[in-house]
């Protein structure tokens, strides 16, 4: 189940490569640690001159001694036989760096048997004018 929260167009100067591939990261971390059946909030809007994404899931979350560490190179949670998911640990290291690159703010809010929510601050782009280029 996916639930998609935007308000209206939201510009952000990014990457287009990186920024789909964080998307891509985030949901599909919520498709493989989900109880049953993947649950997924997308939730972005513009406030002041930033636009705040947040993917949450309602899946396994992350036991609060591990979170600490999500970000970090090749770092794995410890599963045990709960989930059998392949992984070379990753996926968050490179979204988080990628958001650091883009002088972007992420955190995470995880409670473990109730789901994970990253939440991403960037700062606001300008539309493009009809010809494709930004406006002033």
């Amino acid at each position: 189940n996916l639930s998609i929260e935007i308000e209206d167009y939201l510009y952000v100067l990014a990457d287009k490569l990186h920024l789909n591939n964080i998307l891509h990261n985030l949901f599909d971390n919520a498709i493989k640690y989900c109880k049953v059946v993947p649950e997924i909030t997308v939730v972005a809007r513009q406030k002041n001159n930033f636009v705040y994404l947040e993917v949450k899931d309602k899946g396994l979350g992350i036991p609060m001694e591990y979170q600490p560490k999500v970000f970090d190179k090749f770092f794995r949670v410890p599963t045990g036989n709960i989930h059998n998911v392949k992984g070379f640990g990753l996926g968050l290291y490179y979204v988080k760096s990628i958001c650091k690159s883009h002088h972007w703010k992420i955190e995470m809010e995880s409670k473990e048997g109730e789901g994970t929510c990253i939440r991403i601050k960037m700062p606001a782009g300008k539309a493009p004018d009809s010809s494709g280029n930004k406006t002033n």
